[in-house]
């Protein structure tokens, strides 16, 4: 068996039958890593069909299902979930700006413990499967987000300690359905875009905190408790300051075109393609500074120059409740910015791999 050891960053939210996200569930982990590793395979050339095609069987299986498994093939490891303290359930609400009375949750888990991935393999694994595996990983903690509602915050990991076997060695992507028209439109690697930005506030959070200038709800919002106190909490036990809707909002207002805006950021009965987490204290950075990610893919080039543009500019005005953009502004001393591409991350894997197709 190999053990992972990763640090939550942001709440990690894993589900259950009942949309709920109180433990850390195998099967949201198991389900995320598959995301991620078939938008690397895919991005490599390889091939990963929609894991809903039936048409993915033991006879007839990609790359991706090669690993995890389809009707006929179980997968080829068993993936168990441990936590080394007891973890810790957030649940509270940030308002919305549009609907009234209407909440948007921040939920999911917690825990100041490292939480430990036991893989145990149950067949046989390749090296250049493990490596595929690793890489997943590695794009999760560095730049992504592992688990659900990865659109709303949650997921951001980072990976203290990864005993999967490595041996930088030849890939191997030989799956049998090559043309397989069902994949055209899921996640590619080479499509996404990654986000990362540092905000370096004019005070300590805990003061912008206590003082409540974060925006929470509309002051008509009366059916929506003040959460000032979960607020505090979050961000003094965790290094969590609970902004993930805020930069949803700023993203929103950048997307003119209604359907474009519900292709992009999702609505009820259909998911998101942009992904934001909540933010972050990084080590050694103080206690005014927070980090923050957002990524996506299927979007064009200008949009994501527009968006881009837009957050840069925008953003304070909807972190803060102040109504005139001069107040909003003078609580942030700077915002820094760093963009990668899923070309730029898959460029230097080949240049470390040798990709067989």
């Amino acid at each position: 068996m190999y053990t992972v050891k990763i640090k939550t960053l942001t709440p990690l939210w894993t589900g259950d039958a009942y949309r709920k996200g109180e433990t850390l569930r195998e099967t949201g982990i198991i389900g995320s890593l598959r995301w991620w590793y078939e938008a690397l395979i895919r991005g490599l050339g390889g091939t990963a069909c929609d894991p809903t095609d039936t048409q993915c069987n033991d006879k007839s299986r990609c790359d991706a299902c090669e690993l995890f498994g389809c009707t006929g093939w179980s997968r080829k490891f068993r993936l168990e979930v441990n936590t080394e303290r007891e973890i810790t359930n957030l649940s509270f609400f940030i308002g919305s700006r549009k609907y009234i009375g209407a909440k948007r949750p921040v939920s999911g888990v917690v825990t100041k413990a490292p939480a430990v991935l036991t893989f145990t393999p149950l067949k046989e694994i390749s090296s250049g499967e493990w490596q595929l595996l690793r890489e997943s990983l590695q794009i999760i903690a560095d730049k992504g987000a592992l688990g659900g509602r990865t659109s709303q915050g949650n997921g951001a990991i980072k990976v203290i300690e990864n005993n999967l076997p490595v041996k930088n060695s030849k890939i191997s992507l030989k799956g049998t359905r090559a043309n397989n028209i069902n994949c055209i439109n899921r996640p590619n690697l080479a499509d996404f875009f990654f986000w990362k930005y540092k905000i370096n506030f004019a005070k300590d959070i805990a003061d912008l905190i206590k003082e409540k200038l974060f925006w929470t709800h509309a002051s008509e919002h009366f059916n929506i408790p003040d959460n000032w106190d979960q607020w505090k909490k979050v961000w003094k036990d965790y290094g969590i300051l609970p902004i993930a809707f805020h930069v949803r909002d700023t993203l929103r207002r950048s997307i003119e075109n209604g359907e474009k805006r519900h292709e992009l950021l999702g609505q009820r009965g259909k998911g998101s393609q942009i992904f934001v987490s909540h933010g972050y204290k990084k080590e050694n950075n103080g206690s005014k500074s927070i980090e923050f990610r957002v990524f996506g893919y299927g979007t064009a080039d200008d949009l994501i120059k527009k968006l881009e543009e837009d957050m840069n500019n925008r953003l304070s005005e909807k972190l803060f409740s102040s109504s005139t953009k001069k107040d909003s502004n003078e609580n942030i001393t700077q915002i820094e910015f760093k963009a990668t591409t899923g070309k730029q991350i898959i460029e230097k894997l080949k240049d470390r791999l040798e990709v067989l197709r």
